[in-house]
């Protein structure tokens, strides 16, 4: 089943299509009124219905529109009924207020959505409006300075609806590159927002040109700003409305094809600009000081978002190399007792055994079994079992000097290097170690001297070799290697 915001867009469609029949009497006016006030109502009813977040700002965003509406048809009365066409007009009046309170209701809006500081999109979205601005400087705004025929209300006005327009586009490209979920009424509010743009900014530069728009030219610009007051009202209708104004996390987003794109095309337009007056005005360049200045300041911006890009991604260097980082620490910890497991003890053994050859110092290796660990874990079940694992390595660990190596080898068994020292300092070593371990526990270990050449592998089977002798006797004793 089509739903209610679907059926109203289909409508719509149909009331747009027959604005293009009408004739250029009061029923024209009549008819494009309806249809705006329309969308006016159909997003109050909406927001209220979906009981949207911030409805008190989407209520006076149909506000705005409704202002434009009261613009519409007071133009039409001085036209059709006085046959009066002053300028500025009191429908200006109408039309500007609403614009500027948009503009407010839009950043209100925003700032709810976007609550969190996000430097690339503000530099995006600058660069996108910079480029537009630059061309309503040199086409819509400059002329309207340097027309002698308008007063000075006459100058403000003209130059208000360009400076509105663009600010409208700022707010929309900084809802197009902030983030957040896209949802229905996300893209009917934004696409309402660009047929309005697309459709002022036609009316302004027919204008500018004086170019005769024939009926159909002027129903269609006319087109584009019903479906504007169309596109809203359907926003307000869409379930989407409900969360448009809820605030989104800003993360690190994907610069993609089509950014990339409308980037370096808003940055090309004061270059084609230059390129154009130079073309059809002999190498001369009327606007060169608005174009250098806008070079300079796209360059800046390009400069900035560059910058805000690169830290972006050192960050996410650091954060990898964070993560690298304990992701190494973690893959040589035992994670039962927090000792170095039998990976880094492999490791670590030939390194110790490369210091004392350089250094001529002695080395010692013991290995360290838990006596009856599996009569223990028979008894009192394997969680008790991993519990005297953990005190004994944590009591162990405490016993030692800062250059001994402790390490789970596997099971209850634990290797020790023990540098600078031989058979005396380990025997000394583990007697110290054998009253702090847990739960009146003993152990039994071998120990063996590096002899200086031998190998990490003919050590360890030296020292693990002793230990077997060591359980052998009676368990409860250290056994020194031959």
């Amino acid at each position: 089943m089509r739903p209610l915001w679907g059926w109203y867009l289909a409508i719509l469609g149909l009331a747009v299509g027959g604005y293009f029949w009408t004739p250029d009497t009061w029923v024209q006016t009549v008819v494009y009124d309806s249809i705006a006030l329309s969308g006016v109502i159909a997003m109050v009813i909406g927001v209220r219905r979906n009981r949207a977040a911030a409805a008190r700002l989407w209520i006076m965003f149909a506000g705005c529109q409704l202002l434009a509406v009261c613009g519409d048809f007071t133009y039409a009365w001085y036209a059709r009924h006085l046959d009066l066409s002053p300028y500025p007009a009191p429908a200006d009046g109408f039309y500007l207020a609403a614009g500027f309170l948009e503009v407010v209701v839009l950043v209100r809006i925003l700032r709810r959505r976007l609550p969190t500081r996000d430097a690339a999109g503000v530099i995006e979205a600058v660069i996108l409006t910079g480029s537009f601005a630059l061309i309503a400087w040199v086409y819509l705004m400059k002329p309207v300075t340097q027309d002698a025929d308008l007063t000075t209300g006459g100058r403000l006005v003209a130059i208000g609806y360009p400076v509105i327009d663009l600010l409208l586009l700022t707010l929309l490209a900084r809802m197009l590159v902030g983030g957040g979920a896209r949802n229905g009424a996300f893209r009917l509010l934004a696409l309402g927002m660009t047929s309005y743009l697309v459709a002022d900014y036609a009316w302004a530069f027919t204008d500018h040109f004086q170019f005769e728009a024939g009926t159909f030219t002027s129903h269609l610009m006319d087109a584009g700003y019903l479906l504007a007051f169309g596109l809203y009202g359907a926003a307000g209708l869409h379930p989407g409305i409900r969360d448009l104004a809820e605030p989104v996390e800003v993360t690190g987003r994907h610069f993609s094809r089509w950014r990339l794109g409308l980037l370096t095309t808003a940055t090309m337009i004061a270059p084609a600009l230059l390129a154009e007056q130079a073309w059809f005005a002999d190498n001369h360049v009327p606007d060169a000081q608005a174009i250098a200045a806008g070079c300079i300041g796209m360059f800046l911006l390009v400069v900035a978002r560059m910058t805000v890009l690169i830290r972006q991604v050192e960050r996410q260097a650091s954060v990898l190399e964070s993560q690298a980082e304990e992701l190494t620490e973690l893959a040589q910890r035992d994670t039962l007792t927090g000792l170095a497991n039998r990976r880094a003890w492999e490791q670590a053994l030939p390194l110790a055994l490369d210091h004392a050859r350089r250094d001529g110092n002695l080395l010692t290796l013991a290995v360290i079994d838990l006596d009856h660990f599996k009569r223990f874990n028979d008894r009192y079940g394997h969680q008790a079992g991993d519990r005297l694992l953990k005190e004994a390595a944590a009591a162990w660990t405490g016993g030692l000097r800062s250059g001994d190596l402790l390490a789970r080898y596997g099971g209850e068994e634990f290797a020790l290097i023990i540098p600078n020292g031989g058979a005396a300092l380990a025997a000394e070593v583990l007697d110290r170690l054998r009253p702090l371990t847990p739960h009146d526990q003993t152990f039994s270990a071998g120990v063996a001297v590096w002899d200086g050449q031998e190998s990490s592998e003919m050590l360890f089977a030296r020292a693990d070799a002793a230990l077997y002798e060591a359980k052998g006797a009676g368990r409860n004793r250290v056994a020194l290697a031959a």
